[in-house]
């Protein structure tokens, strides 16, 4: 039996450089279709470019004739590519709706009338918005921003697409943090510890709500076993990908950041401009696919001020290492 070939769209970004090297790894060809709008160095270290199941092609998914080139040959799609978070969403909403609505619509399309049966859709957890408790696949859904709202419909538009012959699994991820070949320092994680390193100063907005957290390895191994599973467990199915060890307040995290940073000090502003306050459960996917989340933030947290220390990143102020650039 031949080894699959995945398409992974947005495989240049944040989970996707990150994803693409797992897969390759695991022996699996490779096709990335991004728009390179961070930027290529990513995908161009030496530890994955000289790869020989790694096929690259550049191009937009608004363009339909270059998503049905990059779906020929290929046994699965990841589909990772979408304006991500609230600012850069906010910040152009006609082009948001293009690219995560409109544009996932005629991939999960052109996957079913291509016959590209297993197709895995990146989801948030940012759909539950505030909610009390701990929220299961099934839980009732608040999403606050257009984000949040694209991806709850691009999950009800795709799951309704639904057959024999086409079936999706959503992935929707917790909060991300973890060193990446296209790092983002606009995740709460990631933000604080750059502030760590750079001014031993960190600002916590609010610290009472809930959120919950997953490493961008973690979540990259959550895709991979979703594309490894039988599609009788994964088809039509939703999954959680995160820990439930990691449901954090957000004043919690000043404790994680002094165990790298001991001499860092905290300013808290009471008030956060996010209002969104949820935990979740991922006992779904661990009884299912088996997956467990390894890494801690303490972990992130070491692996970022290892990076930053050794200059893997000469300016962090870098507008590729933001999904909105930083003000």
């Amino acid at each position: 039996m031949s080894v699959p070939r995945i398409l992974v769209i947005g495989g240049a970004g944040y989970l996707g450089s990150v994803l693409v090297r797992e897969l390759l790894a695991c022996g699996w060809p490779v096709r990335v279709l991004d728009s390179f709008r961070f930027g290529r160095e990513a995908l161009e270290a030496d530890d994955v470019r000289t790869q020989p199941g790694l096929d690259i092609v550049e191009g937009d998914i608004r363009c339909i004739g270059t998503v049905t080139a990059a779906l020929a040959d290929v046994d699965g799609v990841v589909l990772l590519a979408a304006l991500v978070g609230e600012p850069a969403c906010d910040t152009d909403p006609k082009e948001t709706v293009d690219i995560n609505l409109l544009a996932t619509q005629a991939v999960a399309h052109g996957c079913l009338y291509h016959g590209v049966r297993r197709f895995v859709f990146a989801s948030t957890d940012s759909i539950y918005g505030i909610r009390e408790g701990t929220m299961e696949e099934d839980s009732a859904k608040n999403p606050l921003s257009l984000y949040a709202r694209l991806k709850l419909q691009a999950e009800e538009e795709i799951l309704g697409l639904a057959t024999t012959d086409f079936q999706p699994t959503i992935l929707r991820m917790c909060t991300l943090y973890g060193w990446s070949p296209r790092m983002r320092f606009d995740l709460v994680v990631n933000a604080l510890a750059l502030r760590a390193e750079t001014d031993r100063r960190i600002t916590i907005h609010g610290g009472a709500q809930w959120r919950p957290f997953v490493h961008v390895v973690d979540a990259a191994t959550a895709y991979r076993l979703a594309l490894d599973a039988p599609l009788d467990l994964v088809g039509s199915q939703i999954f959680n990908v995160g820990s439930d060890e990691q449901n954090y307040q957000i004043g919690a995290l000043p404790s994680f950041i002094s165990q790298v940073w001991p001499d860092v000090a905290v300013d808290t502003v009471p008030q956060s401009p996010d209002l969104r306050d949820y935990a979740v459960t991922c006992r779904k996917i661990e009884r299912v696919l088996g997956y467990r989340a390894e890494r801690s933030i303490v972990d992130g947290l070491h692996e970022i001020r290892q990076a930053l220390v050794a200059g893997s990143i000469s300016d962090t102020r870098d507008p590729r290492h933001y999904n909105v650039s930083p003000a």
